[in-house]
């Protein structure tokens, strides 16, 4: 939760652009201090980060560069941080957090999920986790490996992206991040759900 005094700050910033000409904003264009609505809700772009994505199994480039952008965000109304991904493959496709996982909360098999149970879940290429009495099923399709930076940059922290789409239509992705030699890397999981490109409007590209 951000302190009032921030929020404050970040309004004061805000000079959107008249409505007329909302339409002619590009979200791929939305930099770090500009603004944008998603649905009734307002926030402001705090950070951004990039995955390229690279092999599975050795985080080693691929022919053809695949990016993933990431949008740290402000709540203009609460001071919650929410984190927005997009990315185009033949459209341009939109996600936001909902909220974070904590591992021990994911049951697989009656038990907390482990390192060892994902692993077999990628292996089998299936399988299914709880959450809140809500069934995620893997989605090998889905599942990717990534370079993670605040730049565009082909040496980013290497990471692992296992994807389940739940019962409710939220997705939780659960995320590896790989160092050099670590056997146990560590372990991350978040629920989020997809955003129509409908409910989104671009206020303001930058700071200004």
């Amino acid at each position: 939760m951000i302190s009032l005094h921030e929020r404050i700050n970040a309004i004061r910033q805000l000079e959107p652009v008249a409505p007329i000409e909302r339409n002619k904003l590009n979200i791929e264009d939305l930099q770090v201090g500009g603004f944008l609505k998603i649905k009734e809700s307002a926030f402001q772009v705090k950070s951004l980060g990039y995955y390229l994505d690279v092999k599975w199994k050795d985080f080693s480039a691929r022919k053809s560069e695949y990016w993933v952008t990431e949008l740290e965000l402000l709540n203009l109304h609460n001071g919650v941080v929410k984190y927005f991904e997009w990315e185009r493959d033949d459209e341009l496709e939109l996600s936001i957090t909902e909220e974070f996982v904590k591992l021990r909360d994911i049951k697989y098999s009656g038990s907390s999920l482990t390192h060892a149970h994902l692993d077999s879940i990628a292996d089998n290429e299936e399988g299914t986790v709880s959450f809140k009495g809500v069934n995620y099923h893997y989605v090998e399709d889905d599942t990717w490996a990534g370079r993670y930076a605040k730049e565009k940059r082909k040496d980013g922290a290497p990471m692992r992206a296992y994807e389940f789409e739940g019962d409710d239509d939220t997705f939780l992705t659960i995320e590896t991040w790989h160092e050099a030699d670590d056997e146990r890397p560590d372990r991350e999981a978040f629920l989020s759900r997809a955003v129509s490109v409908r409910d989104i409007e671009i206020l303001q590209l930058n700071r200004q």
